[in-house]
C-alpha cells in the first residue's frame, strides 16, 4: 500500500501516524508541505531505513515549489506519481 502525507510533520501529527501503521512492504509519499521532513535533519534521520529500502517517495515539483531540496528517497513527478498508484492501487491518505 501506498500511504500519503501531505501537512507538515511542525503542524500535524499525519506523518508519526503514517509510520506507525505502515506494514513493511508498504511504501510512503510525502508531498505538498510534508516534503518539508526531507529537507529536515531529525526527520531525515527517521526516514532514511525506508528511503534505503527504496519505499520512500517525494514529490519534485512540490519541493522545488518551496525552494526546497532533498536527495532523501526517490524524487517522483506527477506522471510518475500516477503511474505508481496504478501500479499500487488506491493510497492511504493522512
Amino acid at each position: 500500500m501506498l500511504h500519503t502525507v501531505k501537512q507538515s510533520p511542525f503542524g500535524h501529527g499525519n506523518l508519526p501516524q503514517a509510520l506507525c501503521y505502515m506494514a513493511d512492504e508498504d511504501r510512503l509519499l510525502l508531498w505538498q508541505d510534508a516534503v518539508i521532513a526531507a529537507t529536515v535533519p531529525a526527520w531525515r534521520q527517521r526516514l532514511q531505513p525506508l528511503a534505503s529500502a527504496g519505499r520512500l517517495y517525494v514529490m519534485q515539483e512540490d519541493l522545488q515549489a518551496r525552494g526546497l531540496q532533498s536527495d532523501l528517497g526517490q524524487l517522483l513527478t506527477m506522471s510518475e506519481l500516477v503511474a505508481l498508484v496504478a501500479e499500487l492501487g488506491s493510497p492511504q491518505a493522512w
